[in-house]
């Protein structure tokens, strides 16, 4: 199928082949799989050829150039095309400019480590330090701040959306202010019939506010959009004035930049002939300014594939893309799908528009290509889904032919188990935390267990670990008191608090665990097998304390991984799992020690708790076993197609996921809208929060965007479409039930 795509293309092709470079913006639409991505890579390749400089071929997320980055690779004969993320064309941009000023190259961090710091920005603000707190004109009763890591991570969430969007820390407190006074100079009308039918009985006592609440709730808004402009500034101030920039910075800076400096918007402009974006969708709006100050305003010599039915980053990194596509001068419509059945385009246009379902067009045999299962739970449903990918694989379709999607890698972990269960091979991408899997939390035992042997939340999970395994008996021995215990060089200092003495009936026991292992004080009464192997992780622990001395930190860390975890790995689909997991994790010590040359395996270990804490959407996991059956969310599922694809937990809760706003909102046209009504309130919920859930019809926007995320995980299937749920289904009424939906629509045909 993919070898005649690239050997012979279509007429819509074509003609996206044969458009001259500079006449203005091009856009390829259409559904997915109808080969925009394949007209796109040849036409860059083509004009890479013909035009005097080098052409410019990316995506929105690193992900997406990834994708390109293959195909382009199979693409035949070379071209002068620059292959790489938006964020790094402004990197270089910047670096290019603090070169000429003199000083050094930006310092490039990850969401993770930015967060990281901007907690510690806000930890003044949570020990409530700041002057305006002390001088009380700012009232402490906040939207948001009783739970402060959950403010902080909604504050960095509302910073990071900003910088993305292309507003300003100056532009943030004016459209604030605009907002507030647009609403509460002229409340709207909090009795209208349709906002109390819009709105949940138990959240109504909020429409009914005085003159005097209203004024109330307006002190508070003000006061939390003070705290927040004073957290961006602070953020800008302390990091980016600084030189440390996450890849959304660096588009940011890159862009007010440039439009601000004619000399250097001049230079960027003689660095590329033209550029061509795949899943531009997606594109964000300060993206979006970069290719504009890189090419001007009409884009004249940019071309953009996408399809508005797949765009899903408009909520978390507010995508704007669909509006650019509907901008261009030139619209190229791409409607031949390279698929072997239309049943699968259909099922997933049902989700996207509601209205097609009873639309009645003819289709095949339902349940051919399309086929649906309800289990009674989640472990039911993933027994299927296993079940299912077996036979697959044993009629002859290739594993890696075969995905599971679902629209949150972390509740995926049953699926796993279940494939593994059957010795399939299996990888997972996605943004999901590594440190989530127990393989890998074991590896970070043992380096724990050479750098502290006194972690005992750790040092304990290797006693229990496959590569020492004692029993629960020998573990009790390990931790209670010797019979004849070794005088200790220095007796332990008494506690000074009576309430730490009240808690802790013995101190010794802090360490109690690790001095039995460390100086063997226990041994004679434990078992032969477990003194034996008690004896060589103590000999292994010298050996690694003493290789520490000598060894670089990934050498260390590799040397450690491969005497335990790595030693006791199956050689089967969980062993080779597990050590994909593993190697992603030595990975991660190489990058850290790229960046950290003088690292030592504690400080990796301490990072790597830091970074386990992080919220889920600022991590992610990279596939690295390219024959395996995939699991993927639905954004590693961009650009990809299979064989067979199988939709997971299509119910309400899970996909869609539930609409559960922020404790405060950001609206350019509304300002700041606080969710929590703090201080001295009758209502649980601020009214304009209320107002704008029914003014904007933000859930249904929501739902929306969960629906096009349906549409384009269904169409990632070339012959087969399995879509799953499990449980009863709900009613429908705060997320629709997809499942349920597709069934209806497959028994009317």
């Amino acid at each position: 199928m993919q070898a005649s795509l690239e050997a012979v293309l279509d007429s819509a092709q074509q003609t996206a082949l044969l458009h001259p470079p500079a006449a203005g913006l091009l856009a390829l639409t259409g559904p997915a799989a109808s080969g925009k991505t394949v007209a796109l890579v040849r036409r860059a390749s083509q004009l890479g050829r013909e035009l005097p400089l080098p052409v410019l071929l990316s995506a929105p997320s690193e992900g997406g150039v990834a994708r390109l980055r293959t195909r382009l690779a199979a693409e035949d004969g070379r071209s002068p095309l620059v292959c790489t993320t938006l964020a790094e064309v402004a990197f270089t941009l910047l670096d290019e400019e603090r070169a000429l000023e003199g000083r050094e190259p930006l310092d490039r961090i990850d969401d993770v480590r930015a967060s990281q710091h901007f907690e510690r920005i806000g930890a003044e603000l949570f020990a409530l330090e700041w002057t305006e707190f002390v001088t009380a004109e700012i009232d402490p009763e906040i939207t948001g701040l009783r739970a402060p890591e959950r403010f902080s991570a909604a504050a960095f969430r509302l910073i990071r959306k900003l910088r993305a969007s292309l507003i300003s820390p100056e532009t943030f407190k004016a459209k604030g202010l605009r907002g507030a006074t647009a609403f509460y100079g002229r409340p709207p009308n909090f009795a209208s019939p349709d906002l109390l039918l819009d709105t949940a009985p138990k959240y109504r006592d909020s429409l009914r506010v005085t003159p005097a609440e209203l004024a109330r709730q307006h002190a508070r808004e003000l006061d939390l959009l003070k705290i927040l402009t004073r957290l961006y500034e602070s953020y800008v101030g302390t990091m980016v004035a600084h030189g440390c920039l996450t890849p959304v910075d660096a588009v940011y800076e890159a862009t007010v930049l440039a439009r601000s400096r004619p000399d250097v918007r001049e230079r960027a402009r003689r660095r590329y002939a033209a550029a061509f974006i795949d899943d531009a969708q997606d594109l964000g709006p300060a993206q979006i300014g970069l290719l504009e100050a890189l090419f001007g305003e009409r884009l004249a010599t940019v071309t953009l594939a996408g399809d508005g039915a797949q765009s899903t980053r408009g909520f978390a990194a507010g995508g704007r893309g669909d509006e650019t596509l509907k901008r261009a001068a030139t619209t190229i419509r791409f409607e031949r799908p390279y698929r072997d059945s239309p049943d699968i385009e259909q099922a997933g246009r049902s989700i996207l528009d509601p209205s097609e379902r009873d639309a009645g067009a003819a289709r095949s045999v339902p349940g051919e290509h399309v086929q649906l299962y309800r289990g009674e739970n989640g472990r039911e449903s993933a027994r299927f889904v296993a079940v299912e990918i077996a036979r697959l694989i044993a009629g002859g379709v290739p594993p890696h032919e075969v995905a599971v999607i679902t629209r949150n890698l972390d509740c995926a972990h049953t699926y796993v188990d279940a494939l593994l269960a059957r010795n399939l091979p299996v990888d997972v991408a996605g943004a999901a935390s590594l440190y989530a899997y127990p393989v890998v939390v074991d590896a970070l035992a043992a380096l724990w267990s050479a750098v502290d042997p006194f972690r005992h939340e750790y040092l304990s999970r290797n006693l229990e670990a496959p590569w020492l395994n004692l029993s629960d008996a020998s573990i009790a021995i390990l931790c209670g008191d010797a019979a004849d215990p070794q005088a200790l060089l220095f007796e332990l200092p008494e506690e000074d608090d009576d309430e730490a003495r009240a808690g802790r009936w013995d101190r010794k026991r802090d360490v109690r665990l690790g001095r039995n292992l460390t100086r063997g004080d226990v041994d004679a009464e434990l078992p032969a097998e477990a003194r034996e192997r008690v004896v060589a992780f103590r000999a292994a622990r010298a050996r690694w304390e003493a290789a520490a001395r000598t060894l670089p930190l990934a050498e260390l860390a590799r040397l450690i991984l491969d005497e335990s975890v790595l030693a006791t790995l199956r050689d089967d689909a969980r062993g080779r799992f597990e050590s994909g997991l593993v190697a992603r994790l030595l990975a991660g010590i190489d990058a850290y020690a790229g960046q950290e040359p003088l690292a030592s395996l504690e400080d990796f270990l301490l990072h790597a708790e830091a970074v386990s804490g992080a919220e889920a959407d600022l991590l992610s996991i990279e596939l690295c076993d390219p024959g395996a059956v995939r699991v993927l969310d639905v954004e590693a599922a961009k650009g990809e197609h299979f064989d067979s694809v199988f939709l997971v937990d299509a119910q309400a809760g899970a996909w869609p996921r539930y609409y559960v706003p922020d404790a405060f909102l950001f609206m350019p046209s509304a300002g700041m809208i606080p969710k929590e009504n703090v201080g001295d309130a009758a209502a649980l919920r601020t009214a304009k929060f209320t107002y704008a859930l029914s003014r904007y019809k933000l859930r249904d926007k929501y739902n929306a965007e969960e629906r096009r995320s349906f549409y384009c995980a269904a169409t990632r299937a070339r012959r087969l479409l399995f879509v799953t749920a499990s449980g009863r289904p709900t009613r429908g009424a705060a997320a629709p039930e997809l499942y349920e939906e597709l069934s209806r629509s497959l028994q009317n045909v």
